[in-house]
Protein backbone atom coordinates (compact mmCIF):
# COMPACT_ATOMS: atom_id res chain seq x y z
CA UNK A 1 0.00 0.00 0.00
CA UNK A 2 2.81 2.42 0.92
CA UNK A 3 4.51 1.97 -2.49
CA UNK A 4 1.28 3.01 -4.21
CA UNK A 5 1.65 6.55 -2.86
CA UNK A 6 5.46 6.82 -2.80
CA UNK A 7 7.24 6.86 -6.15
CA UNK A 8 10.88 6.00 -6.73
CA UNK A 9 13.42 8.58 -5.56
CA UNK A 10 15.55 10.00 -8.39
CA UNK A 11 17.53 12.51 -6.31
CA UNK A 12 17.99 13.49 -2.68
CA UNK A 13 19.63 16.91 -2.42
CA UNK A 14 20.54 18.43 0.96
CA UNK A 15 19.74 22.15 1.12
CA UNK A 16 23.43 22.83 1.80
CA UNK A 17 24.48 21.52 -1.64
CA UNK A 18 22.22 23.78 -3.78
CA UNK A 19 22.85 21.82 -7.03
CA UNK A 20 22.13 18.20 -7.92
CA UNK A 21 21.79 16.13 -11.08
CA UNK A 22 19.40 13.31 -11.89
CA UNK A 23 18.36 11.21 -14.87
CA UNK A 24 14.79 10.58 -15.99
CA UNK A 25 14.56 7.14 -17.61
CA UNK A 26 10.90 7.40 -18.68
CA UNK A 27 8.77 10.39 -19.57
CA UNK A 28 6.10 11.32 -17.09
CA UNK A 29 5.11 13.48 -14.16
CA UNK A 30 7.56 13.89 -11.30
CA UNK A 31 7.33 15.63 -7.93
CA UNK A 32 9.56 17.81 -5.77
CA UNK A 33 9.33 16.84 -2.08
CA UNK A 34 10.67 18.65 0.99
CA UNK A 35 12.05 16.36 3.74
CA UNK A 36 13.05 17.33 7.27
CA UNK A 37 12.38 17.02 11.00
CA UNK A 38 8.86 17.60 12.25
CA UNK A 39 7.84 20.59 14.38
CA UNK A 40 10.84 22.70 13.35
CA UNK A 41 11.11 25.82 11.23
CA UNK A 42 11.81 24.86 7.59
CA UNK A 43 13.86 26.57 4.86
CA UNK A 44 10.90 26.60 2.44
CA UNK A 45 10.63 30.39 2.60
CA UNK A 46 14.34 30.81 1.72
CA UNK A 47 14.77 28.56 -1.34
CA UNK A 48 12.90 27.79 -4.53
CA UNK A 49 13.78 24.83 -6.79
CA UNK A 50 14.52 25.27 -10.50
CA UNK A 51 14.80 22.24 -12.77
CA UNK A 52 16.71 22.44 -16.04
CA UNK A 53 17.02 19.82 -18.80
CA UNK A 54 20.79 19.85 -19.34
CA UNK A 55 20.60 18.60 -22.96
CA UNK A 56 18.13 21.22 -24.20
CA UNK A 57 18.78 23.97 -21.59
CA UNK A 58 15.00 24.17 -21.19
CA UNK A 59 13.59 24.88 -17.74
CA UNK A 60 10.78 22.62 -16.49
CA UNK A 61 7.70 24.49 -15.35
CA UNK A 62 6.88 23.70 -11.72
CA UNK A 63 3.23 23.48 -10.70
CA UNK A 64 2.19 23.80 -7.07
CA UNK A 65 0.97 20.49 -5.74
CA UNK A 66 -2.82 20.40 -5.68
CA UNK A 67 -3.29 18.27 -2.56
CA UNK A 68 0.24 18.65 -1.13
CA UNK A 69 0.47 15.08 0.18
CA UNK A 70 2.46 14.50 3.34
CA UNK A 71 4.19 11.52 4.90
CA UNK A 72 5.96 11.18 8.23
CA UNK A 73 7.42 8.69 10.67
CA UNK A 74 7.07 10.74 13.91
CA UNK A 75 10.63 12.14 13.61
CA UNK A 76 10.92 13.30 10.00
CA UNK A 77 8.30 14.35 7.52
CA UNK A 78 7.95 14.80 3.77
CA UNK A 79 5.66 17.16 1.88
CA UNK A 80 5.08 17.37 -1.86
CA UNK A 81 5.72 20.94 -3.01
CA UNK A 82 5.62 20.89 -6.81
CA UNK A 83 4.97 18.61 -9.75
CA UNK A 84 6.50 18.86 -13.22
CA UNK A 85 6.46 16.99 -16.53
CA UNK A 86 9.79 15.60 -17.72
CA UNK A 87 10.90 13.83 -20.86
CA UNK A 88 13.71 11.25 -20.85
CA UNK A 89 17.08 12.87 -20.25
CA UNK A 90 19.46 14.43 -17.76
CA UNK A 91 18.29 17.21 -15.46
CA UNK A 92 19.77 19.61 -12.96
CA UNK A 93 18.04 20.80 -9.80
CA UNK A 94 19.16 24.17 -8.39
CA UNK A 95 18.00 25.71 -5.15
CA UNK A 96 17.92 29.47 -5.65
CA UNK A 97 16.84 32.34 -3.40
CA UNK A 98 13.10 32.71 -3.23
CA UNK A 99 10.14 31.10 -1.55
CA UNK A 100 8.49 27.72 -2.13
CA UNK A 101 5.47 28.76 -0.10
CA UNK A 102 2.51 31.04 -0.61
CA UNK A 103 2.43 34.44 1.08
CA UNK A 104 -0.12 33.21 3.63
CA UNK A 105 2.06 30.21 4.55
CA UNK A 106 5.11 32.46 4.89
CA UNK A 107 3.24 34.84 7.21
CA UNK A 108 1.96 31.98 9.38
CA UNK A 109 5.39 30.33 9.43
CA UNK A 110 7.07 33.57 10.46
CA UNK A 111 4.58 34.11 13.30
CA UNK A 112 5.17 30.71 14.92
CA UNK A 113 8.04 30.89 17.44
CA UNK A 114 10.20 27.89 16.54
CA UNK A 115 13.94 27.25 16.73
CA UNK A 116 16.25 28.51 13.97
CA UNK A 117 16.88 26.46 10.84
CA UNK A 118 19.78 23.99 10.65
CA UNK A 119 20.06 23.24 6.90
CA UNK A 120 21.97 20.00 7.51
CA UNK A 121 18.71 18.31 8.57
CA UNK A 122 16.68 19.25 5.47
CA UNK A 123 16.68 18.00 1.90
CA UNK A 124 14.76 18.12 -1.36
CA UNK A 125 13.75 14.90 -3.14
CA UNK A 126 12.76 14.32 -6.75
CA UNK A 127 10.31 11.41 -6.96
CA UNK A 128 8.00 9.85 -9.47
CA UNK A 129 4.62 11.51 -8.96
CA UNK A 130 1.58 9.45 -8.19
CA UNK A 131 -1.82 10.19 -9.68
CA UNK A 132 -3.85 12.72 -7.67
CA UNK A 133 -7.02 10.93 -8.81
CA UNK A 134 -5.74 7.71 -7.21
CA UNK A 135 -5.17 9.58 -3.94
CA UNK A 136 -8.63 11.18 -4.00
CA UNK A 137 -10.34 7.85 -4.73
CA UNK A 138 -8.32 5.86 -2.20
CA UNK A 139 -9.39 7.88 0.86
CA UNK A 140 -13.12 7.01 0.66
CA UNK A 141 -12.27 3.41 -0.27
CA UNK A 142 -10.06 3.04 2.82
CA UNK A 143 -12.83 4.52 5.00
CA UNK A 144 -15.39 2.21 3.38
CA UNK A 145 -13.13 -0.80 4.01
CA UNK A 146 -12.81 0.18 7.69
CA UNK A 147 -16.60 0.53 7.96
CA UNK A 148 -17.05 -2.96 6.47
CA UNK A 149 -14.58 -4.44 8.96
CA UNK A 150 -16.36 -2.80 11.91
CA UNK A 151 -19.74 -3.79 10.46
CA UNK A 152 -18.57 -7.39 10.13
CA UNK A 153 -17.39 -7.46 13.75
CA UNK A 154 -20.72 -6.04 14.95
CA UNK A 155 -22.69 -8.55 12.85
CA UNK A 156 -20.55 -11.37 14.29
CA UNK A 157 -21.34 -10.22 17.84
CA UNK A 158 -25.06 -9.97 17.08
CA UNK A 159 -25.25 -13.39 15.42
Amino acid sequence: MRNTFNGDVLLTLPYQDNIGRFTVSKSGVYAVWHKGPLFKRTPLAQFRPHILNTSTNKESKLHSSLLSPRSNNFATGRMELFTFRAEMGNYELRLISGSSTSRLQAIIGGAIPLADIDLSHYSIEIRESQSQVLTILSIPLILLGGAFIIGGLVMRLLA
